[in-house]
C-alpha cells in the first residue's frame, strides 16, 4: 500500500493534496492533524448555533472555514461563504440554521473522511 492508494474519497476531493502533500507522507499527516484539530471544534460550534445564534462567532468561523475547506477539497465552500454573507448580514436566526443544517453534515462526513485517511497513513510504512 502507498500514498496515492490511500488517497482515495468519494467525499472530499484530494486533489490538492495529492497534487501538493502526497510525496510526504509526514507533512500530510501533519496537515490532516491540524484540519481535524481546528475543524473540530469548529463544526461544535455551528451545531451548538442551531440553538442560539451567534452572528459574530458564525461569521469568524465561516471566514476560517473558507481557505480551509477549499484545500482540503470539502464540498460546501460555496455553502460556506453564504453563511458568512449571511451571518454578516444578520439574516433572520431561521433561515441561518437552514444554512447550518445543509453545511453540518457534509463537514461531519468530511471529517470521518479524513480521520480515516489519516489512520490509513499512520500504519503506512
Amino acid at each position: 500500500m502507498n500514498i496515492q492508494s490511500i488517497l482515495i474519497s468519494d467525499i472530499v476531493n484530494l486533489t490538492s493534496i495529492k497534487e501538493y502533500f502526497s510525496s510526504d507522507k509526514n507533512l500530510l499527516i501533519q496537515l490532516i492533524e491540524v484540519f481535524i484539530s481546528d475543524t473540530s471544534p469548529r463544526l461544535e460550534t455551528l451545531k451548538k448555533s442551531l440553538e442560539s445564534v451567534n452572528y459574530e462567532e458564525l461569521k469568524s468561523i465561516s471566514h476560517f472555514l473558507k481557505s480551509s475547506l477549499a484545500l482540503m477539497g470539502v464540498s460546501c465552500i460555496e455553502e460556506i461563504k453564504d453563511l458568512e454573507k449571511s451571518a454578516e448580514e444578520k439574516v433572520s436566526e431561521e433561515e441561518i440554521k437552514t444554512k447550518i443544517n445543509l453545511i453540518f453534515p457534509i463537514l461531519e462526513k468530511s471529517l470521518l473522511e479524513y480521520q480515516s485517511i489519516l489512520d490509513n497513513l499512520k500504519v503506512l510504512n
